[in-house]
């Protein structure tokens, strides 16, 4: 496997700078050559799928072209070494041969946040509730991503709070090079200082919490905000950093995040990919009129991410449109789970009740939980896979599980997702039914549609 990966990281350092500058059809001819030696079916057929869209000349393969672009060599170097050799090689192979000798599910990443804390005072935000003593000490933090290592996962997502008000993670993040590091950040604090050490470390990728343009965003986050995440985008850019954008979808934001004007400057500014979240009732203030209606998530099927990324030259990725295309809900360790700042192992960033910490258990031991396990086991929860959540489409499934292994909150408050919010999310699932089962039935069903993940 060393030999291999040496062999492919040569090929890769070569090959990459001629990328932007190939034609479609010799680029076509490259990847019908990268299919054949991929050493298994998962990168073969994504490299199979990247030489259709080449020759279909869809914008994806436009994407691949402006990272390299973008990018300066060394970060090309460590996303090639990172995600696609050790995640998507290496990574996938052990995940695989531990499913198979232990029955184990291993996700293909998780989500870490090392600290709640934030410099900002966003409305509707949990992070307010947290301070220093609340922070994730540094050596569970290395001794989980070496774990994670150990299980096959060189993909992790690391969450706040704001993640740079703590210098101590740059040191975790150079110790752990094999890791490619996927950080949520609010912004501010990328001065260009911070963009050079990110080139430097070249296995950081940044995406920019954003509410929309600068009047939605300024109105949660505060005046000049906005301003400071495109200068922050400015400095990664000239340093050759990747990076992209985080929208949270309310009710009142909807036409803007989907819009040509939103989307053509955040790729004037560089971004290369980013996600659409839709607002949860959760943490700090939980408001439901802020919930999306389901004609705005039928709205955001139907012009949202997908539409999008047929049409320009960016990934954008929503989590719950996108649900048919991985089997519905991805939670609990089937393809992510969170660990917040206590240490607590949550089965999903919006769902803040646990069984587990892991400051006692193993990540192992985690995955391998009954709570976990009973999750998983439910999955997908309906039939409709445009209504994946355990949270806003299925609440009964939340209730139930619950109700069977009896986690605890992980912060005041959380609890109310199944006490004080149940009758709210009970009718919003119901309207939500309403608009959706027909779409599901309409442009999935009938066409004969089949998840990949539920085959």
């Amino acid at each position: 496997m060393a030999v291999k990966e040496f062999a492919a990281r040569q090929a890769a350092k070569r090959m990459l700078p001629l990328v932007s500058r190939m034609s479609d059809k010799d680029l076509e001819k490259v990847l019908s050559v990268a299919a054949k030696l991929t050493p298994h079916e998962f990168g073969s057929s994504m490299v199979s799928s990247l030489q259709k869209m080449c020759h279909e000349q869809h914008p994806t393969i436009e994407f691949f072209r402006r990272v390299v672009r973008q990018a300066n060599p060394h970060v090309r170097e460590r996303l090639m070494n990172s995600f696609v050799i050790k995640n998507h090689w290496y990574g996938s192979l052990r995940r695989e041969e531990i499913r198979k000798k232990e029955g184990l599910s291993v996700p293909n990443t998780f989500i870490i946040s090392p600290t709640m804390r934030c410099n900002l005072r966003c409305s509707n935000c949990y992070a307010a509730n947290y301070d220093t003593k609340d922070d994730l000490e540094p050596e569970i933090i290395d001794r989980v991503l070496t774990e994670g290592e150990d299980l096959g996962i060189f993909f992790v997502t690391i969450l706040g709070g704001e993640p740079f008000i703590r210098p101590d993670l740059w040191g975790i993040y150079q110790r752990h090079s094999d890791i490619l590091f996927h950080i949520y950040t609010n912004g501010t604090l990328i001065d260009q200082e911070v963009a050079r050490k990110l080139a430097e470390l070249g296995n950081v990728i940044i995406l920019f919490s954003l509410e929309g343009l600068e009047e939605e965003t300024d109105a949660r986050r505060g005046k000049g905000i906005f301003q400071k995440v495109m200068r922050g985008m400015d400095n990664l850019r000239e340093a050759g950093v990747i990076f992209g954008f985080s929208v949270m979808v309310t009710r009142q934001n909807v036409e803007t995040i989907i819009s040509d004007e939103f989307n053509d400057m955040l790729i004037a500014k560089g971004c290369l990919f980013g996600w659409h979240f839709l607002y949860i009732p959760s943490g700090l203030g939980p408001d439901v009129s802020l919930m999306p209606t389901a004609e705005q998530r039928e709205l955001m099927r139907l012009r949202g991410a997908q539409r999008i990324r047929e049409e320009k030259p960016i990934l954008v990725f929503d989590f719950w449109n996108d649900a048919p295309f991985v089997g519905g809900c991805i939670a609990a360790g089937r393809h992510f789970f969170h660990i917040n700042s206590r240490g607590d192992a949550e089965p999903c960033i919006f769902v803040h009740l646990a069984t587990d910490n892991v400051k006692q258990k193993s990540l192992k031991d985690v995955l391998s939980s009954p709570y976990f396990r009973g999750i998983r086991s439910r999955q997908p929860y309906d039939r409709n896979l445009l209504r994946p959540c355990m949270i806003i489409d299925q609440p009964h499934v939340l209730r139930e599980i619950c109700a069977e292994f009896c986690p605890y909150p992980t912060h005041d408050g959380a609890d109310t997702l199944i006490t004080t919010l149940c009758g709210e999310l009970d009718m919003h699932s119901a309207e939500a039914a309403k608009v959706l089962d027909p779409a599901w039935e309409r442009d999935f069903v009938a066409r004969g549609f089949v998840s990949p993940e539920v085959i």
